[in-house]
């Protein structure tokens, strides 16, 4: 999974629960602070503190959605060109 969060653009394994009574894996990213990109078999989270800067910065300083996310490869990778 590619969870995105204000450090930076992160891969993690996460192992969503499989038992009979669990809510379906967008639910249980919900659960733990994560916005699933998409709907069905996410592959791509953000974590609200994410959201929530962006908002902030869109709302405050007219920040669009390429230079946050060319901000947050930037906090990835410090080197990249």
């Amino acid at each position: 999974l590619t969870v995105v969060d204000i450090s930076g653009i992160h891969i993690t394994a996460i192992c969503p629960c499989k038992c009979p009574q669990q809510s379906p894996f967008r639910a249980q990213l919900l659960q733990i602070g994560l916005y699933p990109a998409t709907q069905k078999l996410p592959r791509t989270a953000f974590t609200f503190q994410l959201l929530e800067s962006f908002r902030l910065m869109n709302l405050e300083c007219k920040v669009t959605t390429i230079s946050f996310y060319k901000y947050l490869q930037r906090v990835t990778d410090p080197i990249l060109l």
